[in-house]
């Protein structure tokens, strides 16, 4: 494979995420060493190297029937394969979601269209090898490889009633009866897809760089399971629209955009408008085809309200028959270089920003929390130094004052931990009680059931669209309601806390519960969608069908793994907080006694004064060290986010 501009953005974006994740683990290291920080933040960073390692960027194609998206994949990615690796052509193609991904051992995994695995979504079904049908590939044998492959191309007919339990049967259209008919198969019967779902297995150097690829099938292809093809879109990285070039932004492909894609972020775009070749012919000047192309690229992006620069003109056809032949020429002219450069300067960097934003927050947290604890253990050795010294010049009587107070400190620090101890229980109890209440699982399954009710009982758009709304509204209030509980909980845990704070100078502490924020921002993501899903035209025929069935399912399968994580999050937190204030209780508990130590040696010989001194002065020269490594590595971190697109060797 040549070193194309996709190429070494891959290469350089698996570079750069194994660096970030030696990054997290050199911190990891120095946070275990200096052991300052609580377990849960400890096996938070572990998580964090492994998951940043883990990290791949996946690209769903999505489009109408018969747009070219697989030649379009072929073109980009399987070209050195010396044939036509996915199936593309006239007729039916892809007529399932293909997730293309790496492995060591080339094979493709099927689902098969079957009712046993109808409610259970593709996250759960790939950790079930039993529901999967495997097929090795040796992708030598080009015959053999495409045969395999035709497979995601095959149908089959059943009776109308059946394909509608699948949710794939459009409503009987007496103006279109091929579309709900199957004239090989009789009257009542109708095509569907043989597959559910297909896993391509690939050792492919670009996969293993870190690239997933999600071949989809066209929204208005019969028998393509609708919803799966916009999950794995939705899911995804970044996705590629494609339209046609000669037809540009038909109504159907508005549609899709406005219902389904317009959500995503615009940055994690591209729109290709395919076959290219097709909008020109021969008398056409290479001036007067630029002038079209750019035209249509314009009025593409007017249309679609997206910059210019993410429509990008190709000839995916052109671009592997190119490759294929080794025309240089045919391959400039294809446009396929202007989407490899897309996908490499505009997806790939929006998915390292990502995981930037969200390690950084993490390691500089953990960073500044360290640094506070140092900064008070300086200061505390300061301060018993300056003690010290003044003991060494006023040695006498005073010691035996300072051991007898110091005695008292001790004493009144255990009665106000154990006293600590038991506010903590009567909290972490109301924390269970009443924190949790607000995302009570029995009460969101008794929400659940009546919103499912309310939805298949209503017979117009509006009506769906206000009934997912209103459950998502009630979903939301109790996501509120358990922020301002966790807030009046974070109150009396700070308020408590203070008092220690103050009297016995330990670390400041803020355990404001954050863990709820960016689940309530997920959950009104998940409502707009599923308020725009309400709004389509197309479901109003068809209220009580598989296709609402099926969201709605979808939707609380979401909204209730949502709530479980959220009340996992919330008594971590509570946990992590508690366990914090803990150590640095600990922490002050050490200290206390070790000056206890100290005096009572001092108390026995004066001479035991300068041997503190020079203890205090070794303590102080570690803790400089350690603060030292701390700011480094705070160095280091600021060097590394300063622009998270850059290379790892220019970073």
């Amino acid at each position: 494979m040549n070193d194309s501009g996709l190429v070494v953005a891959l290469q350089n974006f698996a570079n750069w995420r194994n660096d970030l994740a030696a990054l997290v683990e050199q911190i990891s290291g120095f946070s275990h060493r200096l052991d300052l920080l609580p377990s849960g933040t400890m096996l938070r960073l572990e998580i964090l190297a492994r998951e940043i390692r883990e990290e791949r960027v996946t690209i769903s194609f999505y489009g109408e029937f018969a747009r070219g998206k697989s030649e379009l994949i072929n073109a980009l990615f399987f070209y050195n394969q010396a044939y036509r690796f996915l199936p593309s052509g006239v007729g039916q193609t892809t007529m399932c979601p293909v997730e293309i991904c790496a492995a060591e051992e080339d094979r493709i995994d099927l689902l098969p269209m079957q009712p046993s695995s109808l409610h259970k979504n593709i996250g759960d079904l790939k950790k079930s090898a039993e529901h999967w049908q495997r097929i090795p590939m040796v992708l030598t044998d080009a015959e053999k490889t495409q045969s395999v492959l035709r497979q995601i191309q095959e149908t089959q007919c059943v009776p109308l009633t059946e394909a509608r339990r699948f949710g794939l049967c459009p409503p009987l259209d007496s103006a279109r009866p091929h579309l709900t008919h199957c004239p090989s198969c009789g009257e009542g019967r109708v095509k569907i897809s043989r597959w559910r779902y297909a896993l391509l297995r690939l050792s492919h150097p670009l996969l293993a760089a870190g690239l997933v690829v999600i071949d989809t099938p066209g929204l208005n292809s019969l028998g393509s399971e609708a919803d799966l093809g916009l999950d794995a879109t939705r899911s995804a990285d970044a996705s590629i629209f494609v339209l046609a070039a000669d037809a540009g932004v038909t109504q159907s492909d508005l549609q899709i955009w406005e219902q389904s894609l317009a959500i995503l972020s615009r940055q994690r775009q591209l729109v290709v408008l395919n076959k290219c070749d097709l909008l020109c012919d021969e008398m056409d000047s290479p001036e007067s085809r630029a002038e079209k192309i750019a035209e249509q690229r314009k009025n593409t992006a007017d249309r679609l309200q997206v910059s210019l620069d993410q429509v990008i003109a190709i000839s995916a056809r052109e671009a592997l028959i190119g490759r294929l032949r080794q025309k240089e020429d045919r391959v400039l002219e294809s446009g396929v270089e202007d989407l490899e450069s897309g996908i490499a300067n505009v997806l790939i960097p929006e998915k390292r920003k990502d995981i930037a934003n969200n390690t950084q927050a993490i390691l500089q947290r953990a960073i500044t929390d360290q640094r506070f604890v140092l900064e008070e253990q300086s200061q505390s050795v300061a301060v018993e130094m300056e003690s010290m010294r003044r003991l060494e010049a006023q040695a006498g009587d005073q010691v035996l004052s300072l051991l007898d107070r110091q005695r008292k400190i001790i004493d009144n620090l255990a009665l106000d931990r154990d006293q600590f101890f038991r506010l903590q229980e009567d909290m972490k109890q109301e924390a269970n009680r009443d924190l949790l209440a607000p995302l009570s699982l029995e009460d969101l399954n008794d929400l659940i059931e009546r919103a499912k009710s309310d939805i298949l009982a209503v017979w117009t758009t509006f009506g769906i669209y206000e009934r997912f709304s209103n459950f998502f509204v009630n979903t939301i209030a109790g996501f509120d309601e358990a922020l301002a509980r966790a807030n009046r909980l974070s109150d009396k845990m700070t308020s408590a806390y203070r008092a220690l704070e103050q009297q016995y100078a330990l670390p400041k502490l803020d355990t404001l519960p954050y863990v709820l924020l960016p689940r309530r921002a997920e959950l009104l993501a998940l409502s707009d969608y599923y308020e725009r899903f309400g709004k389509r035209l197309e479901i109003a025929a068809y209220p009580q069908g598989m296709v609402v069935r099926k969201a709605f399912l979808n939707l609380a399968r979401q909204v209730q793994n949502f709530v479980l994580e959220t009340r996992r999050d919330l008594l971590s937190w509570v946990e992590e907080s508690f366990e914090l204030m803990n150590a640095h209780l600990q922490r002050c508990s050490a200290q206390a006694q070790e000056k206890l130590l100290a005096l009572t040696a001092i108390a026995e010989s004066s001479a035991s004064i300068q041997q503190r001194i020079d203890a205090l002065r070794m303590k102080e020269a570690r803790i400089q060290y350690e603060m030292d490594e701390l700011a480094a590595l705070q160095a280091e971190l600021d060097r590394y986010f300063q622009n998270p697109l850059k290379t790892p060797s220019a970073a």
